[in-house]
């Protein structure tokens, strides 16, 4: 499928303008990204790897992580990739 940037145009028109910063935050991520992380020494050169250190409120991040799983597995009714 080839896509045009008119049809990226378009699909944009239909986001309310409210949403655009999710929008442009999006592109932006996009055009960071250098490739994906594939392999864990991939992960260990991300950014990804310490991303909570220097949180205060998570306590044991290993317990905030398990709870995270926990509440995401247990969580009612349909959700977006942000959790709405």
């Amino acid at each position: 499928m080839v896509i045009s940037e008119q049809a990226i145009l378009d699909a944009l028109h239909q986001v309310s303008a409210e949403r655009w910063d999710e929008v442009l935050s999006f592109l932006q991520a996009l055009k960071n990204e250098a490739r994906p992380i594939r392999t864990g020494a991939d992960m260990a050169k991300s950014e990804l790897v310490g991303l909570w250190a220097d949180r205060d409120d998570i306590g044991d991040s290993r317990e905030f992580a398990r709870r995270l799983r926990r509440e995401a597995e247990t969580r009612q009714g349909p959700t977006d990739a942000a959790g709405h």
